[in-house]
């Protein structure tokens, strides 16, 4: 029916003119027009010679440019400051035709210059679509990813001009000009030895930095998922890479929120370490830290370790604390096998991570292969850069829950992590998810003698959140993170004497517990 295609047409373009306008926004590239300005394709119900079709084309103004073989459409040249909008409703109405549509624009996958870009070991990017990402948005130099490692060789030639610089610091003066307690922070800072030189003496961070983030389109090695932002490297590792203590962890992930919180614009961080000996065992100091940089709406991206085991069954820390700010990564391989570690419950999705080509520390121009969630972490930790560069409005939880949503799903991955599948960055641009929380009641009212009770949440799929009570007398009883639409249960203390209020959090909701006399 006419009035249909109309409307159809009349949506298709306030959503196309929406989504360009946002792409341009977001990519900070030219933007490209999504379909001839001057033409449209017709489907008549008639030849093109026939009379009632010639009638209707000279009273459009438009003249017939060719007939597309023998499927019946046919190109039609506009008249001069006609809209498309206007002529595909002008033909979609006439009984003498089938159906009518702008003429689209087709643009090829953006592919970087980058010489090494058709290396094997780069792989991963082609498996988790980065080339369609990069036609929307290949980066933004005002989102940051803290790379917690062992530093990063500051002076690669892939790397330098990603290395985020401090604004606030005079390189080498001795002073904290920017007075966040830590002097010539200009790059970032090592927490092994406490001094202001990330410098990457073992290549662990140097790699995982390189799938991040190496330059891309600069004619010069290999490229990252982004091809620009900004990376600061945090280093708590030495040149064996073995060590860090909780304390090295917890002051560089306070580091990262002060940073935060201070303006720095950090969206991620990666995390390609965990297990003996950095977590041995549940640290509740170090989780605490962790669970800060998510208040703080700092997405935490951790790999999920190398050994194949179940992480259900056998922890594996810091990617196993139940912290809804953490992304826990499991690795595939160029044929999208599972490998490493991997949980039904404990890890969220997979990424590329076997035979992984990526910058090394040894020279300015070095490029190595190396394997393991180490080099799956980064694929994530990128992708989430990009898509937080692509939509800056959305929060940690919303990129956490976007890549979940939006992976590739095998059978390899069926029962092997949360979403069930490998990261796909394409789609995740652009199927995003928005995290919202929303208590079934404002305000539950409680009597003087106490008692137990239940809230319903409803939250999109793969939204986590943590549960917080404001006060010591309203006792959270289920786990203290949940996720999507469930119920939190709590348990409320006995109060005899004045009526008094709480807010309990949950993810961004709230609600408000009050106890008074009289209930």
């Amino acid at each position: 029916m006419p009035g249909r295609r109309f409307n159809f047409y009349s949506l298709f373009f306030a959503v196309a003119a929406l989504f360009f306008g946002v792409q341009a926004f977001h990519a900070q590239t030219e933007k490209r027009p999504a379909f001839a300005s001057d033409e449209i394709l017709v489907k008549f119900a008639h030849p093109v010679e026939n009379e009632a079709v010639r009638q209707l084309n000279r009273r459009s103004g438009a003249n017939v440019a060719e007939t597309l073989g023998d499927i019946g459409w046919a190109r039609l040249k506009l008249k001069p400051g006609t809209s498309v909008e206007d002529s595909v409703r002008t033909y979609s109405r006439s009984v003498h035709v089938v159906a009518a549509q702008p003429n689209f624009y087709y643009y090829p996958q953006l592919i970087p210059n980058d010489p090494l870009f058709s290396h094997s070991g780069l792989y991963g990017l082609t498996k988790i679509s980065a080339p369609a990402a990069w036609d929307l948005t290949t980066g933004s130099s005002s989102v940051v990813v803290a790379n917690i490692d062992t530093g990063m060789r500051l002076t690669h030639e892939d790397l330098a001009a990603n290395i985020w610089v401090n604004p606030g610091e005079i390189p080498g003066n001795g002073v904290d000009d920017d007075g966040n307690g830590f002097v010539d922070d200009v790059n970032g800072w090592d927490f092994f030895f406490d001094d202001n030189d990330p410098s990457d003496e073992h290549g662990h961070g140097t790699h995982v930095g390189g799938t991040i983030g190496a330059v891309g389109n600069n004619a010069i090695g290999i490229v990252g998922v982004n091809w620009n932002l900004k990376i600061i490297p945090i280093k708590i590792y030495n040149s064996t890479g073995t060590g860090t203590t909780s304390a090295m962890l917890i002051n560089a992930y306070n580091y990262v929120r002060l940073l935060k919180l201070r303006g720095v614009n950090i969206r991620v961080t990666n995390n390609s370490y965990g297990g003996c000996d950095e977590a041995c065992g549940y640290d509740q100091a170090t989780k605490e830290a962790i669970d800060a940089m998510g208040d703080a709406d700092i997405l935490n991206v951790f790999a999920a370790g190398n050994s194949g085991t179940n992480n259900d069954g056998i922890p594996f820390f810091p990617a196993s604390y139940d912290s809804a700010s953490i992304l826990a990564v499991g690795g595939s391989d160029q044929d999208d096998n599972r490998r490493y570690n991997y949980g039904a419950n404990s890890v969220d999705l997979a990424a590329p991570g076997s035979l992984i080509y990526s910058t090394v520390h040894t020279t300015n121009s070095s490029y190595g292969t190396k394997s393991g969630t180490s080099m799956s972490t980064p694929h994530v930790a990128g992708a989430a850069a990009l898509l937080a560069a692509f939509d800056p409005s959305l929060s940690a939880l919303s990129l956490k829950a976007t890549l979940m949503k939006t992976v590739d799903q095998f059978p390899a991955f069926t029962g092997f992590n949360r979403a069930g599948g490998r990261l796909n960055v394409s789609r995740a641009l652009n199927e995003p998810v928005v995290c919202t929380f929303e208590p079934s009641s404002t305000e539950i009212v409680a009597p003087t003698k106490g008692g137990w009770f239940e809230i319903s949440v409803s939250a999109p799929q793969f939204c986590d959140y943590s549960v917080r009570s404001g006060a010591n007398w309203v006792h959270i009883a289920s786990e203290s993170t949940g996720s999507g639409k469930s119920t939190v249960k709590f348990r409320v203390g006995v109060n005899r004497t004045i009526s008094r209020s709480a807010v309990v959090k949950i993810g961004s909701g709230t609600f408000t517990v009050a106890q008074r006399r009289g209930k």
